[in-house]
This record gives structure tokens, sequence and C-alpha cells, in this order.
């Protein structure tokens, strides 16, 4: 019976954190859509993956995102037509790698800000100690079962 009530707090707790990511992270998406130019999670989101991987394909990006690739490029084309995304020459003739413009650089800079925005309000009254566990923690929590 212990066991039983262990596992149902476990899950419990785990659709907690959960809810807290997702409410985090739609908080801090939605407030850098009050920028310009006005991105969508989704723009936003692909922005970031280009940013965090240069040269990335939009194949890549469909995977990453569980996307089809028809909407990707729907995606892409609204993001190069504003200018803040544009594809690079490719030896390998596999898809064009993309990249980020000057402005598409300042796009994900706003973007973060606004993220990090959200995380300091939150962690404004937490203790130094408190925020370094806690940042320990989700980055052992990203990892996965990756060993330490």
């Amino acid at each position: 019976m212990q066991q039983q009530e262990s596992s149902g707090g476990r899950r419990s707790d785990s659709a907690d954190v959960l809810r807290s990511l997702v409410a985090i992270t739609r908080r801090g998406l939605v407030d850098a859509r009050a920028e310009e130019p006005r991105l969508s999670i989704t723009d936003q989101s692909i922005v970031m993956a280009i940013a965090d991987e240069p040269g990335i394909r939009s194949t890549d990006i469909a995977r990453m995102f569980r996307l089809n690739r028809s909407t990707v490029s729907r995606q892409l084309s609204t993001l190069v037509s504003l200018g803040l995304v544009q594809e690079t020459p490719s030896a390998s003739g596999r898809g064009r790698p993309l990249e980020l413009t000057a402005e598409g650089e300042e796009a994900f800079r706003n973007t973060l800000r606004s993220l990090q925005g959200v995380i300091d309000v939150h962690l404004a009254q937490w203790t130094d100690a408190e925020v370094q566990r806690f940042a320990h923690d989700l980055q052992r929590f990203d990892r996965g079962h990756e060993p330490a």
C-alpha cells in the first residue's frame, strides 16, 4: 500500500512539474510577443532552434518539434520574409542550412530577455543558495538519464 501512495504522489508531483514548466515558458513566450516583430510561439521556437544550431535545416526543425515539413516550410517563409532567417549555400546539396540575420539575432535576444524576466520575477524572493540548487536540479532534469 505504501508503494501505491508513493507512486500516486510522485505522479502528482511530476504533473505539477509539467504544469509549472509549461506555464512559465508560455508566460515568457507570450511576453516576448509584445516585441516587434510579433512572432508566434512556433516562430519563436524556430528562431531559438536556429540560434542554438546555426546551419540547421528545415527537416531537422520539423523532426525536432515533431511538425510536418510543410508547416515548418510555411513558418520559415514568414521568417524569411520578415528578414529574420536566411538560407545559406550548402556544399552537400542536402537541404538548405539556415541562419539568423542580424534582425533575427535581435528577435532571439528579445525572446530570451522576456523569458529571463519571467524567471527573475519568480526567483526574486529566493536566496542565492536556493537559486543555485534549483539551477543544479534543472540541469540534472534536462540531462535526463545521461550520466552526471
